[in-house]
């Protein structure tokens, strides 16, 4: 049963309630300024992007595995992505075969972790590879096409790596979750997963209402800042008033991952 094996891995790590310290992430102009700080910049580049997000013909998935027991790696990302299809409303299903996915999840280990980076992102550099090796546990990343629309996406966890620190349920959520178009880490986003200083491993009621706000039919792929703005002011708006925004947490903690902590 998974929940066993999650016990002897020691998977869960049961999130601080520090909600009593947290800024009120509930005020419109926090979500918005959430928002953009997520979606439109990016850790390793300073220009300013535009809106990215997959079309409606949606994400097929495949997996590789270098690790032998491979059973809970998947019934945890499969817990994750009928999450943030229920979030978000895209189609996400297993592709059949690996020619006909756009997302590929690796799961690594570390002594191929250094083949997997060079295939599947081309990181040749003993520079960049020495920068993964010290500042990161897992890695995603996700390529565009002409209008901005996502076409294809690569997700890499060391699964050694990762469980070993801890981590493997924050890489699942965190790298799945950013290759849907909020590729961000910051500091001035809490509470988040999309916070490297968070201790959040799940999904939060924030980080709900931004991939909400990202997927909603109103906000187009393509937009740059200043066309984007006023939707999305109109949006948060209306979540608010509608009580989406107030009911987030409890939304986002009726599914996915975290049945496994209830």
């Amino acid at each position: 049963m998974i929940f066993k094996r999650l016990v002897l891995f020691g998977l869960i790590v049961m999130q601080v309630n520090v909600y009593a310290i947290e800024p009120d992430w509930h005020q419109a102009q926090y979500i918005i300024n959430s928002f953009f700080e997520i979606s439109l910049k990016n850790e390793y580049t300073e220009k300013e992007q535009v809106i990215r997000k997959w079309p409606t013909t949606g994400i097929r998935y495949h997996y590789i595995h270098r690790v032998i027991d491979n059973h809970l790696d998947e019934e945890l990302t499969e817990l994750h992505l009928r999450h943030l299809q229920i979030i978000t409303g895209l189609d996400i299903k297993k592709a059949n075969d690996y020619k006909d996915a756009n997302l590929i999840i690796v799961f690594s280990r570390e002594d191929s972790l250094k083949n997997d980076l060079q295939h599947f992102f081309d990181m040749k550099s003993p520079k960049d590879q020495d920068y993964f090796f010290r500042n990161s546990v897992c890695l995603g990343d996700f390529s565009t096409q002409a209008d901005s629309a996502i076409q294809k996406a690569i997700v890499i966890i060391p699964v050694d790596r990762a469980r070993k620190r801890g981590k493997l349920l924050a890489c699942i959520t965190e790298e799945l979750t950013q290759i849907l178009g909020l590729p961000n880490d910051s500091d001035t986003v809490f509470p988040s997963i999309f916070n490297d200083r968070s201790k959040n491993n799940l999904l939060t009621g924030l980080d709900y209402t931004l991939l909400k706000i990202l997927y909603d039919q109103r906000l187009h792929i393509g937009m740059n800042k200043a066309e984007a703005k006023p939707i999305v002011e109109s949006i948060v708006k209306g979540y608010i008033q509608s009580g989406l925004v107030d009911d987030a947490d409890r939304q986002v903690q009726s599914g996915g991952l975290y049945s496994l902590v209830k």
